[in-house]
């Protein structure tokens, strides 16, 4: 369900960071999101973003959010964008439905809303998901020094609703490139790796 008022943003945090600890932590990764306080991630969602919860009586088991903006990447320019972002099932909830019910819920508004693109951002080690994304329609286009604090480089997929616009060999060459630029300026959590 969209979050209801009575469920608050510490609750929402709370499964966000219970969920991290138990799977991305224990395979190295250090997501920034579980360091948020409720409002920080309150404020993440913005004026146009939808938070997805899924609860067991009270409790947030669940969070999937979406946030819908107009593009200015060379895949979205002026196209309406569903990023899929803050995943985070409780590890005991995980391997039940309560995943595939929020992506319904979350697939159906991305299509009420009229976005012409879905967009994620996931670990570059996490091959697990990229390669589910590939066999949906999904492509590999940018490489990311993630943000502040995170200790791994990203990969941002997408999905163009009304079919790929563009060649595999472009798309490859756009990332190749991006990977290129990234790993020579950054080091994971957008630390500079030049001191002039």
């Amino acid at each position: 369900m969209l979050k209801p008022d009575w469920v608050s943003w510490d609750d929402v945090q709370e499964c966000q960071m219970k969920a991290h600890e138990m799977t991305n932590n224990a395979k190295g990764f250090h997501m920034t999101v579980q360091d948020y306080s409720g409002e920080q991630l309150k404020n993440s969602f913005g004026k146009d973003g939808y938070c997805f919860v899924a609860l067991d009586d009270k409790r947030v088991v669940g969070v999937h959010g979406l946030i819908v903006f107009i593009g200015s990447k060379w895949w979205s320019k002026g196209k309406k964008v569903a990023y899929h972002c803050m995943d985070a099932i409780l590890p005991e909830y995980q391997g039940t439905d309560v995943y595939l019910e929020l992506q319904a819920l979350r697939n159906k508004y991305d299509k009420q809303l009229g976005t012409e693109i879905i967009q994620f951002t996931t670990a570059e080690q996490n091959k697990v998901i990229r390669k589910i994304a590939q066999k949906r329609g999904a492509k590999t286009v940018m490489y990311s020094a993630t943000c502040k604090g995170a200790n791994y480089y990203s990969v941002v997929m997408v999905k163009w609703v009304d079919g790929c616009p563009y060649s595999d060999r472009y798309i490859n060459f756009m990332f190749k490139l991006s990977k290129y630029v990234i790993k020579t300026l950054w080091k994971p959590g957008y630390k500079f790796r030049f001191w002039f």
